[in-house]
């Protein structure tokens, strides 16, 4: 059973009068468990409409989609929050950390929000292991503004874990970044793949990160035009061993 299906999915935009806009038109994917996809495409091919409608962010105008073999295009909205909290993990360009917590304390957001909230020493704990996972276990304390754009989005990554999700969406996760950093962040993506078999969908517009991934599908003008496996896909922790070390 594919962890993802999707079947002539269709979102449109109303915006007033007789003006819509059609940001997904009839796509119809499936993706298995364990895969490791890259969604590229230009600006306004839909594919963050995409990303937000398999993240339970926003609804299909029409069409199906079933998450583990679960019809979620018709949930209601706590059905929906309840599934983002426990199935999904989310990483996004900006970060969106909160800049007066503590990288622990952010991670620990997630674990607020669930039917049973943990207690205090279980959200550091699983806080504490998240940021072990990304190489940040010395940086607990540290707040947003104490650490690089690569460490914030480290903690981001982290942040998506504590609830130990079956599906990681990531928008841009790179965006921000400097290529050496963008590689560090690649491989901790590749890592979570491999190591812990966590499917991972990446939206990118930079078709040298698509590369990290082992299945790269394009959109253009709300549809697929293309979808393919990626044979001999870049491997991170390569590219990071032939780099010089930074001074």
């Amino acid at each position: 059973m594919p962890v993802i299906a999707v079947r002539d999915l269709t979102k449109t935009y109303d915006l007033g009068g007789e003006i819509a806009v059609r940001a997904l038109r009839g796509v119809t994917v499936e993706i298995e468990s364990g895969e490791f996809v890259a969604v590229t495409g230009p600006s306004g091919s839909g594919k963050s409409t995409f990303m937000h409608i398999l993240g339970c962010l926003d609804r299909p105008t029409s069409g199906g989609y079933e998450l583990d073999g679960r019809d979620v295009s018709r949930l209601s909205r706590d059905e929906l929050a309840a599934i983002r909290n426990q199935k999904i993990g989310f990483v996004f360009q900006g970060f969106n950390l909160l800049a007066r917590t503590s990288a622990l304390e952010n991670v620990e957001l997630p674990l607020l929000y669930g039917r049973s909230k943990a207690k205090l020493s279980q959200r550091h704990r699983r806080a504490r292991e998240a940021l072990a996972a990304v190489g940040l276990a010395d940086r607990e304390h540290h707040h947003p503004n104490q650490l690089s754009g690569g460490q914030q989005q480290r903690v981001a990554i982290a942040r998506s874990l504590v609830n130990n999700p079956s599906l990681l969406l990531a928008d841009e996760p790179t965006g921000n970044l400097d290529s050496r950093t963008s590689v560090e962040v690649m491989d901790i993506f590749q890592r979570l793949n491999t190591e812990r078999g966590i499917t991972v969908l990446l939206i990118t517009h930079e078709h040298d990160i698509a590369e990290y991934a082992s299945r790269t599908i394009a959109f253009r003008d709300g549809q697929i035009v293309a979808d393919q496996q990626n044979g001999a896909r870049r491997l991170a922790s390569q590219e990071l061993a032939s780099l010089a070390p930074r001074s």
